[in-house]
């Protein structure tokens, strides 16, 4: 008789009851926007139909998801990419599966896949690496918190990781007295994260906070003055650029503070000045290379190409 009365309350409920509680209740069991494109995907995926499944999985990450769903089609997205030999965007997708699953596990026979299988453990561990040199950190570690952020930099990190990292070496190098190092982390988690900035706690800090604020205005005026070359406004670009490098700057934004001083000097037919900017801009970034529509240029596309070449 009870087992008879629950099932008629429940259909009752379903069928006619339109409360608030309800509908949190049929919301539970309602698919995700993206689940049908997810579904799609996966069955692509286990037919061997890569490129359709890709473009299913990245239709399915457009539209709403749940965190489990969306690491589903990030995982499958690194298979894919892996299976066909691009490591890099592999190590991306499963470093966006375990920013929604940090505790993500691959199943037996993902795990041992020859591919795929140690660039998800690697990929772990980077982020295993940096969550323990941050606890470290919280404990007054600082020499083993040091250790591991370094290696989690020199593993490799998304952009927004590799910022925090930069930005907790930076506190422990304040911390130390070491001003220049800490200045010099702050500047590598700027190049990393430009929108960074401290929490209130963080930037109210007498050591730290005055260094964070001269390195993000480092960057700032190394901005102006790209700003103001695409403006055509050269002599102020050059000052700004001047100054930025005076200030102190990261290797890759020297080099292209260098490099654009090249460009100002070149057009105003200073062709020595051109060169030796075009030196101190590989001397910071030997691996620098000109976009298309600079190496086009014929002024300074063939001195820089020159000077590449150790002519």
């Amino acid at each position: 008789m009870k087992l008879r009365l629950a099932a008629v309350a429940l259909a009752l409920a379903l069928a006619g009851c339109t409360s608030e509680p309800l509908r949190g209740v049929q919301t539970l069991f309602k698919p995700s926007e993206g689940a049908a494109a997810l579904s799609a995907g996966l069955k692509q995926y286990d037919d061997g139909d890569y490129p359709a499944a890709s473009k299913s999985f990245n239709a399915a990450l457009g539209q709403e998801l749940t965190s489990d769903e969306r690491t589903n089609a990030f995982k499958h997205l690194a298979f894919i990419h892996c299976a066909s030999g691009r490591t890099g965007p592999c190590r991306d997708e499963f470093r966006k599966a375990l920013a929604f699953d940090p505790q993500l596990e691959l199943s037996a026979s993902e795990a041992g896949h020859p591919v795929w299988g140690p660039v998800f453990r690697s990929v772990k561990a980077e982020g295993q690496m940096l969550q323990v040199g941050l606890k470290l950190y919280d404990d007054g570690n600082y020499g083993e918190s040091a250790k591991n952020l370094q290696g989690a930099i020199e593993r490799g990190l998304p952009a927004k990781d590799l910022a925090t990292a930069h930005k907790t070496l930076a506190f422990i190098h304040c911390s130390a007295g070491r001003s220049s190092a800490c200045r010099e982390e702050f500047r590598q988690a700027l190049a990393a994260d430009p929108s960074l900035e401290l929490a209130p706690a963080e930037a109210g800090n007498p050591v730290w906070g005055p260094a964070f604020r001269a390195a993000k205005a480092d960057g700032q005026m190394l901005q102006i003055g790209l700003k103001q070359y695409d403006d055509g406004e050269y002599a102020a670009s050059a000052r700004s650029l001047h100054g930025a490098i005076e200030r102190g700057l990261p290797p890759k934004d020297l080099a292209s503070a260098h490099k654009t001083l090249a460009f100002i000097h070149c057009s105003s037919g200073r062709r020595t000045a051109c060169r030796d900017e075009f030196r101190k801009a590989l001397a910071a970034d030997p691996s620098l290379e000109l976009a298309p529509a600079e190496a086009g240029n014929p002024t300074w596309g063939p001195l820089f190409r020159s000077l590449k070449a150790g002519r």
